[in-house]
């Protein structure tokens, strides 16, 4: 069975997801797709607007085999962290053949010649990086000078695009691990990733949770027919409902204890305390914190790490198991050839995991963490 794996959120599944999922099986010959999707919360420092069970049902009734998911603690990380746990997640599973990843560029061998100059680091590259740096430039502006001077003005063009910033970060992962896992890229032929208007059956997940927060049904529009039933009867969760309780916490928070939370530094604990006072709801509180030197997605990403007290060490730590969500008939196959092959435990439930308290730990977490975003 020829088996390819998907890194996603589904926040939520639209007409975009539902083209690769197809075009992986009808064009490039896979049996079966599994999916390593991110719980509850997102990576970019939000919360999904359907929970995790419906947006993995989603893709099942879509197309994909098999769903796992990407732990609270692993998935809320930078770029780079988010696509080595999950990269982790396919590789120890030992049955993926195939990584596959939507994209502005589809030029595999470029995109692996970024990923490789990021991966190892050669001493020349270095030196142009920590240059910029000393300049005062924000860290992705640098590392774009950085790739320009060792690879041209095109390589580091891609990396200004989010979803080949994703894929540069996979392809490293597959490197760093030694992966026999093979990268594939889908362009992306929908529209971009942070539209904000519904386009018809083509729209950007961004534009989609915007419509169905205003309860605006052309959202439906850009969705799965077969998936509306399911959305419809589904609670639609926004991270505003929880700003009263982001902002108490953070105003109760020693800013001493906050620099241990997960990719804060450079004094940001303080300015994280003095701009809870003055804000009224989760977007205004970002607003006040955000600066040239770090984009609205690090802010929230680390207001929500703060709430959720996501920190530093639990960047560090890697799965310690493979979390199953749903799956179809051929997944229970899938999981039977896993089960023997596996180097991370398989778990349905906690009486899976029972014997490693690293892996309780996280799960009863996440426990908690799911129980805050029904308060959503």
């Amino acid at each position: 069975m020829k088996v390819c794996g998907i890194i996603c959120e589904y926040n939520p599944f639209h007409n975009g997801h539902k083209y690769q999922i197809d075009a992986l099986k009808q064009n490039f010959g896979f049996d079966a797709v599994v999916c390593v999707m991110s719980g509850n919360y997102m990576q970019r420092g939000d919360i999904a607007v359907f929970d995790k069970n419906i947006r993995a049902r989603a893709a099942l009734k879509c197309g994909a085999d098999l769903v796992l998911e990407l732990p609270t603690v692993h998935a809320m990380q930078t770029a780079e962290v988010f696509a080595r746990n999950a990269v982790y997640i396919l590789s120890e599973s030992g049955i993926i053949d195939s990584l596959a990843f939507g994209a502005e560029c589809d030029d595999v061998p470029l995109l692996t010649k970024i990923a490789e100059l990021l991966a190892f680091e050669p001493a020349r590259f270095k030196d142009a990086l920590r240059s910029e740096l000393d300049f005062g430039k924000p860290f992705f502006t640098a590392r774009a000078v950085a790739i320009e001077r060792m690879l041209g003005k095109s390589a580091a063009d891609i990396i200004a695009e989010p979803n080949n910033i994703l894929a540069v970060e996979y392809i490293k992962s597959l490197l760093r691990f030694e992966s026999g896992i093979e990268p594939l890229a889908i362009k992306r032929v929908f529209s971009g990733h942070n539209d904000n208007k519904i386009i018809g059956a083509t729209s950007s997940a961004s534009a989609i949770r915007e419509a169905l927060y205003h309860g605006d049904d052309g959202a439906y529009d850009a969705l799965p027919q077969n998936l509306s039933r399911l959305y419809k009867n589904a609670e639609i969760r926004n991270i505003e409902n929880l700003s009263a309780a982001v902002i108490s916490k953070i105003m109760l928070s020693e800013p001493t204890k906050l620099k241990d939370i997960s990719d804060i530094g450079e004094g940001l604990e303080n300015k994280l305390v003095s701009a809870a006072r003055g804000a009224h709801s989760f977007f205004e509180l970002c607003e006040n914190i955000k600066s040239k030197r770090y984009a609205h997605s690090r802010i929230s990403r680390i207001v929500l790490s703060a709430f959720l007290g996501i920190t530093k060490k639990d960047a560090a730590t890697p799965p310690q198991y493979i979390k199953i969500l749903d799956f179809t008939d051929t997944g229970r196959e899938l999981l039977h050839r896993a089960k023997k092959v596996s180097s991370l435990p398989l778990a349905k439930n906690r009486n899976s995991i029972k014997n490693l308290p690293s892996a309780l730990k996280i799960w009863d977490r996440e426990l908690i963490f799911d129980d805050i975003y029904n308060l959503a």
